[in-house]
C-alpha cells in the first residue's frame, strides 16, 4: 500500500463531496467545503504566527467542529496536533502542556479561561490561535511536502508516576489503518459514523478520519448522551448510524436497551470495539436481539503502534467461550508471541505479545529511556535494525489461528477503555497527607468489569470520598478507586517491597458501617436499593450514602436513572438527584414523580412488588443478616 498523507485522502472527499455534511454536532454541521475553508484558515492563521512543520500545537476545545478542522488544519501546514479534553483536570492537562512546551495553541469557541489557567501556568508565551476564526485571509505558505514518517500527533496516557507520558505517531500510521477499516468494513460515501471518543485519545482517529475520507458523516451526539445507555440507544436508533466505535462497557448498556425491543438500529451496520475485553455474554445478548445484522468486530492494539493491530469478526459460537479472541494481525503488522527465554511460544502455551510494524509510533515525547525499553530489536533477529514493540500483554494461540488476551504483566490495566498505570494512582495517593502509603489493584464484577481497589496505610485522618476527590482532581476518572480499604499496615516482603499477594481479596463493596447506619426501611427504598446493587453491588447499604461515595461514577448514574425509569415508568431528573445522590432521596424523587402523574402510592408499591419482589426480598434478607 503506497503511503498517501491523511490530509490528502480528505481532500479527495472534499473535491468529490464539497457540498456533503463532513461533521454533526450539537453546535451545528460543516460541510466538507465548509470543512476545508476552516482548516485552510486555520494553517493560515498558524503559518501567520509563525509556526512551521514540526510544531507541536495543543488544541483546547469543546465544539468538535472545530477541534476537527483544527486537526486538519494543523496537518495541512505540516504540524503535530496535540488534541486535548477540556473537562480534564486543570493539572493534568498543565502536565501535558508543560511536557509539550508549546509556541503556539488552538483555542476553541468558550476556551478562554481554560486556555488563560493551563496555558498560562505551563506555557504563557504560546501564541494562541482562535479555533473558530473563519473568512479571514492569510498569504499562502510554501506546500508542505508530507512524508510517511513525519510526526502527526502526540497523545497522552497514563505514566507510572502519575505524569501523563505522550507518544508520538507518525503520519503513516493513520493512512495505514485508516484505508484498511474503510475496505475491511466497505465503507463508502452517506456512512454516518459515531463519534464517542474523548478527542485525547487516539480512537478518535478512526472516528473521524474513517467517515472525512470516505465522503460519510463524523455524527457527535450531545454531551450527556453517552453515558445514558437509553439516550445513547435512542440517538444511535434516531440519527440512522452505520458503524459505532465504542468499548464494551459502553456497548453492554446499548444491548441491554436494545433488548427491550424499542429500538430496532436498524442502520447499525458494525460496532467496532476496542480498549478492553469483550466480555462472551455480551456478544451473546447482541446475537440473541439482532441476530447475525449487525457486524461485531474485536479490535486490539495500543496507541505506541498506532490503534488497531488485530483483528476478529466475532461469531456466535464465540460467545460460549471463556473469553473472545483479539484474532489476527491485520496486514502490516505481525504478532511475535514469546516466552520468558525471548523464544517462540508454543501453540497453545502463554506468552507475551511483541508487535512488529512498519506503522508503530515514533515513541515516547522527550522519553529516550522509557522508548528504549518498550521498542526494542527483534528478540528473534537480534538485528537493531528490526524494532519490535514490547506490549506487556498476555496471550496464547488458538488452534483456529487467533489470539486469546490474557491479561497484562505489568501494573497497567484498562478501565473503561482507559489506560490505568496502577503505579500512577498510587504516587498521587501518596501525595495526600493523610496517606503514608498505598497499593493499588485491579479486580472484576461479574460479568468481567473491572474496576480499582485501593488499599491505603494512613498517617492522618481521612475519609474515602476526600482521597477520591485528590485522585479525581489530577487523574482521569477511570483512574479513581472504586473501592478503598484502610490498612493499619500494608503487608511487605522481606525486601520491604509492598507484597502484593497478600493483600486482601478485593470486594466491590463500601467500609464497614458506622452506629448512624441508616439500612433501607420503605418499599421504594427497599425497590430502589435493589436496582442500586444490581448496578453497583455493594453490601450494607446506607440510604444517606452518596453513589460517589462507593466508588460510582457518572456512567453509574445515568444507568440507574435509565434502569428506574424503564422499571418504574416515572423520570427523574438528573440535577435533582444530583444535588443529593442517595438511596434516600431517590426513592423521594420516585414517590413524588409517582404522585405528579396522579397515580395512588399503594397502587406503585403493588407494582413494585409485582416486577422486584425476588430482589426486594435479598435485599431483605442481606439487611437481617441471614
Amino acid at each position: 500500500m503506497a503511503f498517501e498523507a491523511i490530509q490528502s485522502l480528505v481532500g479527495r472527499a472534499i473535491e468529490r463531496f464539497p457540498e456533503r455534511v463532513a461533521v454533526e454536532c450539537p453546535q451545528g454541521r460543516l460541510t466538507y467545503a465548509e470543512l476545508s475553508a476552516r482548516a485552510d484558515d486555520l494553517a493560515g492563521a498558524l503559518r501567520a504566527a509563525g509556526a512551521g512543520p514540526g510544531a507541536l500545537i495543543p488544541v483546547l476545545a469543546e465544539d468538535r467542529r472545530e477541534i476537527i478542522a483544527a486537526l486538519l488544519g494543523i496537518l495541512r501546514m505540516g504540524g503535530v496536533f496535540v488534541p486535548l479534553d477540556t473537562a480534564a483536570p486543570h493539572v493534568r492537562l498543565t502536565q501535558m502542556i508543560e511536557d509539550t512546551a508549546p509556541a503556539w495553541a488552538v483555542v476553541g469557541t468558550g476556551a478562554d479561561a481554560l486556555a488563560d489557567a493551563v496555558l498560562g501556568a505551563a506555557a504563557p508565551a504560546a501564541v494562541r490561535v482562535a479555533a473558530g476564526e473563519t473568512g479571514v485571509v492569510h498569504a499562502a505558505g510554501t506546500p508542505h511536502e508530507p512524508g510517511p514518517d513525519d510526526p502527526a500527533y502526540v497523545f497522552f496516557t497514563s505514566g507510572s508516576t502519575g505524569r501523563p507520558k505522550g507518544i508520538v505517531g507518525r503520519l503513516s500510521g493513520i493512512d495505514h489503518f485508516i484505508r484498511w477499516e474503510t475496505e475491511l468494513l466497505d465503507v463508502g460515501p452517506g456512512w454516518r459514523v459515531s463519534h464517542l471518543t474523548s478527542p485525547a485519545f487516539d480512537a478518535m482517529l478512526r472516528d473521524v478520519f474513517v467517515p472525512l475520507t470516505t465522503g460519510g458523516t463524523v455524527c457527535v451526539p450531545p454531551q450527556d448522551t453517552v453515558p445514558d445507555p437509553s439516550a445513547l440507544t435512542r440517538w444511535i436508533d434516531e440519527q440512522r448510524i452505520d458503524l459505532v466505535h465504542c468499548v464494551p462497557s459502553l456497548l453492554r448498556g446499548v444491548i441491554r436497551e436494545a433488548a427491550t425491543g424499542e429500538h430496532e438500529l436498524a442502520s447499525l451496520r458494525c460496532v467496532a470495539m476496542s480498549g478492553e475485553k469483550l466480555p462472551p455474554t455480551d456478544a451473546a445478548r447482541l446475537f440473541g436481539r439482532f441476530g447475525g445484522r449487525i457486524k461485531l468486530l474485536n479490535l486490539y492494539g495500543p496507541t505506541e503502534t498506532t490503534m488497531t493491530k488485530t483483528y476478529h469478526f466475532v461469531t456466535p459460537s464465540d460467545a460460549e467461550r471463556p473469553s473472545i479472541p483479539i484474532g489476527r494481525p491485520m496486514p502490516g503488522a505481525e504478532v511475535l508471541l514469546l516466552n520468558g527465554m525471548g523464544e517462540p511460544a508454543a501453540p497453545g502455551s502463554v506468552g507475551e505479545i511483541y508487535l512488529r510494524t512498519a506503522y508503530r509510533s515514533l515513541g515516547y515525547h522527550d522519553q529516550p529511556e522509557a522508548t528504549a525499553k518498550a521498542f526494542v530489536p527483534n528478540p528473534l533477529t537480534g538485528d537493531p535494525g528490526d524494532i519490535v514493540y514490547r506490549t506487556g500483554d498476555y496471550a496464547r494461540l488458538l488452534p483456529e489461528g487467533v489470539y486469546e488476551f490474557l491479561g497484562r504483566k505489568d501494573h497497567q490495566v484498562k478501565i473503561g477503555g482507559v489506560r490505568v498505570e496502577l503505579g500512577g494512582v498510587e504516587s498521587v495517593l501518596r501525595e495526600h497527607p493523610a496517606v503514608a502509603d498505598a497499593a493499588v489493584v485491579a479486580a472484576e464484577e461479574e460479568g468481567g468489569v473491572p474496576y480499582l481497589c485501593a488499599f491505603v496505610e494512613l498517617s492522618g485522618a481521612a475519609e474515602p470520598q476526600e482521597l477520591r476527590d485528590h485522585v479525581r482532581g489530577r487523574l482521569p476518572d477511570s483512574a479513581v478507586p472504586a473501592v478503598l480499604v484502610p490498612l493499619a499496615e500494608l503487608p511487605r516482603t522481606i525486601s520491604g517491597k509492598i507484597d502484593r499477594k497478600a493483600l486482601p481479596t478485593p470486594v466491590l463493596r463500601r467500609e464497614m458501617p458506622g452506629e448512624d447506619h441508616v439500612p433501607p426501611r420503605t418499599p421504594t427504598e427497599l425497590a430502589v436499593a435493589r436496582v442500586w446493587q444490581s448496578i453497583l453491588p455493594v453490601d450494607d447499604l446506607d440510604v444517606r450514602e452518596s453513589v460517589f461515595e462507593v466508588g460510582g461514577s457518572s456512567l453509574v448514574v445515568f444507568e440507574l436513572l435509565s434502569r428506574l425509569g424503564a422499571e418504574f415508568g416515572v423520570e427523574v431528573p438528573l440535577q435533582e438527584f444530583l444535588a443529593s445522590p442517595n438511596i434516600e432521596s431517590l426513592a423521594s424523587l420516585i414517590e413524588n414523580a409517582i404522585l405528579g402523574r396522579d397515580a395512588p402510592l399503594d397502587d406503585f408499591f403493588v407494582s413494585l412488588t409485582d416486577i422486584g419482589a425476588q430482589g426486594t426480598a435479598q435485599v431483605l434478607a442481606s439487611e437481617s443478616g441471614s
